[in-house]
This record gives structure tokens, sequence and C-alpha cells, in this order.
């Protein structure tokens, strides 16, 4: 089980490097072609591509709990299927009805939420209708998408979303070097969401094709839309608060200085998807272990190593080489206001790629209900300390009041993990303990050290999390990892 798990979060994770390595290059490209401001305003766009996960009412995610639970139980694929294009149905449905809402609040959003005029207004408003029409092709790719996950297809994912990857930044780009309009370059973004629909439809149906004369049980579609509603709770309140700061930035500064913000933001949060992508390998495997703890424990144990080890060298080289890698990548100028951002941001980062693990945990089990009120207890709180970080230390104050945010969320996740999970304690605590050793060292190193020594130590931290993960990964091709494995 932890081979299999491994192997799906490697295709995951290798699939994900390919998209990150396209948005590097894509991004300055965007920026010589586009300007700062309209830079800033495609980024927004991305924002609203982030809330894809409100637009499907969890749905998506259901699906791939749905189906690895029923699968592990040994029900036919027959009923799944019959199951699963049902839903993707009602998805198109619910694409269709969202497409309507934003094609008539756009206006609304560019005057009162982006406070913008002129010209600019008017490329914004055509790009964000052009991302409505293409909503229902999106929630139904997302279905697809959930579905795959559910049957463990990562490879198959992983294999298709690299060219896919490329044509998501590649068409905008493209747009941009023929027309510097940024409401063209977002409509060449939403037009990749049909591709990704045709793509994923057509896979589903080699995979699991609809059997004739058998419909869905309402046993099963109501548990998919009690698991996907409170889901979608979270949904809205998760990409919320990930967004809502760039949202409520745009609103009190000019979009220039808005992506000093974002466009760090975006590039450390896309790092984030690299362990998240490594978690949904991890759920479905969870789903189908409900009645199995040990095996549980293995994989958790396992999970929560692997974070630590992957994700904080990463963390820590970006954030002692922010200032030059900025410089590299866009140049001085724009490396100046935004490298204090991209060093705070990098460790809400590390923690919100631990807070996967027990949010999959629970999930795994049908509790998107509590995911969901945890996230309805963070929201007010957030929204409290960005109004008070951003008036006091502006784009860095955003930064720190996202990061208290994670911190809050982390704790809150691991802590209710422990609750519901008796036979997880000891590997919870184990791993809270672990997470904080390796927060700690983050901190020390960015913040209170300097020049060589700080080079030094991070190289030292580097090769120690290297020698940890080739450990880990030879135990686990040997099958012997367990619990207790330091």
């Amino acid at each position: 089980m932890s081979r299999n798990v491994a192997r799906n979060a490697l295709w995951n994770v290798g699939g994900q490097l390919v998209s990150l390595g396209v948005g590097l290059v894509a991004l300055p490209l965007l920026l010589y072609e586009l300007g700062a401001a309209r830079l800033g305003v495609f980024t927004l766009a991305l924002g609203l591509i982030g809330f894809s996960g409100l637009f499907d009412l969890g749905l998506g995610r259901a699906l791939t709990q749905t189906v690895s639970s029923s699968l592990g139980q040994g029900r036919s694929r027959a009923q799944v299927a019959a199951l699963v294009w049902r839903v993707i149905c009602l998805l198109g449905g619910f694409g269709a009805l969202w497409l309507v809402v934003l094609w008539w609040a756009a206006p609304f959003l560019v005057d009162r939420l982006f406070s913008l005029t002129g010209e600019m207004a008017r490329e914004t408003v055509f790009g964000l209708r052009a991302l409505a029409l293409s909503i229902p092709f999106a929630l139904a790719a997302t279905g697809a998408m959930g579905t795959l996950e559910g049957l463990q297809q990562f490879r198959l994912l992983s294999l298709w979303r690299m060219p896919m990857s490329v044509l998501q930044f590649g068409l905008p780009v493209g747009v941009a070097l023929i027309r510097p309009d940024v409401g063209w370059v977002i409509a060449g973004l939403a037009a990749t969401r049909v591709v990704w629909m045709l793509l994923w439809l057509t896979q589903l149906h080699h995979l699991l094709p609809r059997a004739p004369g058998i419909t869905a049980s309402r046993a099963d579609l109501r548990h998919a839309l009690r698991f996907g509603g409170w889901l979608s709770v979270s949904n809205l309140i998760g990409p919320l608060m990930v967004y809502a700061d760039r949202f409520y930035l745009a609103s009190v500064f000019p979009p220039a200085t808005v992506a000093y913000y974002t466009v760090p933001f975006d590039a450390a949060f896309r790092a984030t998807s690299l362990p998240q992508m490594a978690m949904n390998a991890l759920f479905p495997a969870l789903a189908e272990t409900q009645s199995r703890p040990e095996a549980a424990t293995r994989l958790l144990a396992l999970a929560i190593r692997a974070v630590v080890v992957l994700v904080l060298p990463a963390a820590l080289v970006v954030a002692v080489l922010a200032h030059s890698l900025l410089a590299l990548w866009l140049n001085v100028s724009f490396a100046g206001p935004a490298t204090p951002v991209l060093q705070l941001l990098l460790v809400g980062i590390f923690l919100n790629s631990a807070a996967h693990l027990p949010y999959a945990l629970l999930q795994a089990h049908g509790r998107s209900d509590l995911t969901a009120k945890l996230h309805l207890l963070e929201l007010p709180v957030f929204a409290m300390l960005l109004v008070v970080g951003v008036h006091s230390f502006g784009i860095a104050g955003a930064a720190l009041a996202w990061v208290l945010r994670v911190v809050l969320d982390t704790a809150l996740l691991y802590a209710t993990a422990w609750w519901l999970h008796p036979t997880q304690r000891v590997t919870l605590a184990r791993g809270v303990g672990l997470l904080c050793l390796a927060i700690g060292t983050f901190l020390v190193v960015v913040y209170t050290m300097h020049g060589q020594v700080q080079l030094t130590l991070t190289s030292i931290i580097v090769a120690a999390c290297a020698f940890a993960a080739l450990r880990m990964l030879r135990l686990t091709r040997l099958g012997t990892y367990k619990e207790t494995s330091p």
C-alpha cells in the first residue's frame, strides 16, 4: 500500500513540477508584454479560477471519496459508473448557473472590487466574461478528474497534465505576444478549460463507461451530495481565505502595487500544490483503508515525514535566496518590495503543506462537515487579521495575516484529527513535534542568521533532509517502513 501511494504521489508531483516550470517561464513573459498593472489583473483572474472548488459544490472531491471507498467495499464498477456520470451531468448544470452569475456580476466586480476604469476596465470585463463561459466545461472536467483520482489513475493524470500545463500558460503568452490586451489573455486561459474537459471525459469514458440499464443508487447520490455540501462550505471559505487578501489589496492599492504581492504569492502558493498533489494520492488510499487503522497509521507516518524532508529544504532555500531569485526571475526593482512578502509567505506555505495531512484524514472518513466548521471558525479571525495587517504594514501585513491564519488552521486540524482518531494519536502527536522543530529551524535560519553562516547551515539542513528522504524511499521500496521509523 505505501509503495503504491508513494508511486502515485511521485507521479502527481512530477506532473505538477512541469506545471510550475511552465508558470515560472510564462510569468516574466507576461510581465514584459502586459506590464505590472495588467499582470496584476491576470493574477486576479487566476484567483477566480482558484474558486472552482466553490463552483463545483464539493462534488469533485466527493467523487474521489465515494469512488475509492465504494470500490474498497467491493461495489460493482457499473454502479459506481452510474453515480459518476450522474454527478458529472449535475456539475454541468451547476456550471451553467454560475456562468450567468459571473457574466452579470463582471462589471460590478471590475468597478467596485477592482476599482478599474477606462480601457483597463473594459479589457477586464471582457476577460471575466470569457472565464464565465468556461465554467460549465471546467466543472465537468473537475468531476472527471476527481473520479480518476478515486480510481487512483495518477500516472494517467500526470502524463496528460504535463502537456496541458504547457497549453494552459502557453496560450495566454501567445495571445499576449500578438495582442497585449489582458481581456484576450484571460480569454486564452479560459479556452484551455474546454480542452481540459474534452480530454478528461474521454479518458474517463474509456476507464469507466456507463453500463446501460443501471441507474445511480439514491443512497450513494445522497452521500455524495451531503459530503459535497459540507465540502462546498470549505471550498467557499478556503479559497476565500487564500485569495481574499489579493482582492482586498486591489481595493486599497493600485494594480501595480498589488502585483508585488500576488506574483510572489502565486509562485510560492503553486509550490504548495506539490505536497497537495501528493496528498491527493494519499486521500483515496486513506478512504480505502477505513477498516484497517494499522495501514492508515503507516501511511500517515510516512506522509508526515515526507512533508518535512521534502518541503522544508525547498522553502528554506527559496527564503534564504529570495531577493536573488526574484531579481533573476523578474527584475531588481520588483525584487525589493516582493522579497519580504515571499519570505513571510514561505512560513505559511510550509505549515499549509503539513495541514493537508489531517485534512485528508478527516475527509477520507467522510467528515467534511468538521473541516467546514473549522473554516467557518477561522474566517472572521482572518478578516480581522487582514484588515489590521494591511493598514499597519501594507502588503507585508497581508502576508503576515495569511501566515497567522495558516498557523491557526494547522493547529485546529491536527487537534480535531487527534480527537476523532484515537488509533492515530501517537502518530499525529509525533508529527506535530516534528513540525514545531522544523518551523523553529526555518525561522532561526531566515531571520536571525546572515551571510556565510546562514548559507552553511542551510546547506547542512538540505543535506540532512536529502539523506532522510533517500532512507525513507529505500525503506518504502523494501516494504519495511514502520510508524516508528525515525
